[in-house]
Formats: C-alpha cells, structure tokens, sequence
C-alpha cells in the first residue's frame, strides 16, 4: 500500500511538471496555428498515442477492466463522451487565454487554481473539504494578488479571465473523471477523450480559422510535445 502511494505520488509529480513546461508550447503552437486548430491536432496526437498503450496494457493485464459486453462498452463511451466534452470547453478557454495573451507562466498560476476548486465543488457533492484546503484558498488569493496587481491595483485582464475559467471547467473535467474511472478503464476513456476533444476542437477550427499545412509544420515541435507528453502521458497519469 505505501509503495502504491509512493508511485501515485511520483506521477502526479511528473504530470505537474509536464502541464508546467507545456504552457510554453501551448502559447507557441496556438499563436502559430490558433487556439482551437492547436488543440485539436494535439488531443488526436494524443488519442493515436494511447493505442498501442492499450494493446500493450491488454497483453501484460489481461484481467483489466477491458469491457467485455454491451452495457460495459456503452459505459466507456458514455464516460468518454462526458470528459471529451468537459476538456474541450476547458483546454479551449485555456488556450483562447494564452492566445489572447496571457503569459505562460501567470497561465500555469492561474489554472493551478482547479485543484482548490475541485474540492469546493465536491461540497455540492456531499464530499468533505478539511481545514488545508480553506488555508490553500487564503494562499491563492493573495498569489493571484500579487500576481495581478499592477500600478497599485488588481487587474484582470479579458484574457486571465478566460484562464480563470478554464480551472473552474477543468474543476469539472477532474470530477466527471473520479466520477467514471471507477467504472471503466481510464487509459481507454482517456482515449476516446482526447478523440471527442479533438473532433469537437475542429468544428471551430474549420470555420474560425482554416489551419494550413505550413503553419502546421512551423508548430511541430510544440505539437508533438502537448500531444504525447501533456496529453498521452500527463492526463492518463493524472
């Protein structure tokens, strides 16, 4: 049990650092192909690489919670369904903040906020909030202070809006998770979520933004960084 701890203590260790870093390609892979068309291409990068995870996790597990019958496969798309839907109203504010500009780092800051708000909104859902976390909230509002005040004076701009409201959202995205995983196996869910993310992502790409092949290529690297590592490896750890 203490080892098991240990080890779910690392990855969430190394998805923090890896959400952290990706702000950087964020910023630069939506100002080169913008917002939605970014995270589109990302969340289908990141829905390809889980595949063979799959395979490889069925081969050394075959006892997983791999479903076997109809109500079960209906219970993995409808859990992937509700958090593909949930990231991409969340990863889309964030990335319309970064866009819009925010910086990456004030960006990382403030969607750091979903993991106060995850257990303010479990309180709706009759779940236990300890003293830590109203002494965490107290820490972030004087972070968000000193982070926001500029010329003596606290200032939003449109665009930390938008970021403060992905963390709301991704507040979200974490209960419908803790919600469905569960019941099914995450690494598919995770799957299917960045699939629906990806699809619902371009619908507004097509029509808002027309992404080309040479925009495409210029943003590779930051591509492939938040679709393997900050989609493939950081959410299905988390």
């Amino acid at each position: 049990m203490k080892s098991r701890q240990i080890r779910n203590s690392l990855l969430l260790v190394l998805t923090a650092f890896i959400w952290r870093t990706a702000f950087v390609a964020q910023s630069k892979g939506g100002q080169a192909l913008g917002p939605f068309s970014f995270n589109c291409i990302r969340s289908l990068v990141g829905s390809v690489v889980l595949l063979p995870v799959i395979r490889l996790l069925d081969k050394i597990n075959p006892n997983n919670k791999k479903p076997k019958t109809v109500a079960e496969r209906r219970k993995l798309w409808i859990g992937g369904l509700c958090c593909g839907m949930a990231l991409f109203f969340a990863s889309s504010a964030q990335q319309l903040g970064l866009y819009y500009g925010t910086p990456a780092g004030k960006a990382g800051f403030l969607t750091a906020c979903y993991i106060l708000l995850v257990p303010i909104l479990g309180l709706f859902l009759k779940k236990k909030c300890g003293w830590n976390i109203w002494l965490g909230m107290v820490i972030t509002i004087v972070g968000l202070y000193l982070l926001c005040m500029t010329a003596g004076s606290l200032s939003f701009q449109n665009s930390d809006l938008c970021v403060l409201l992905c963390a709301f959202l991704f507040a979200i995205h974490i209960l419908v998770i803790d919600h469905f995983s569960p019941l099914v196996d995450g690494v598919r869910m995770s799957c299917i979520q960045f699939f629906i993310a990806g699809i619902l992502c371009g619908i507004p790409a097509l029509i808002l933004e027309h992404p080309r092949f040479s925009s495409l290529v210029a943003a590779w690297a930051p591509i492939l960084y938040a679709g393997i590592l900050s989609c493939g490896v950081a959410y299905t750890c988390l």
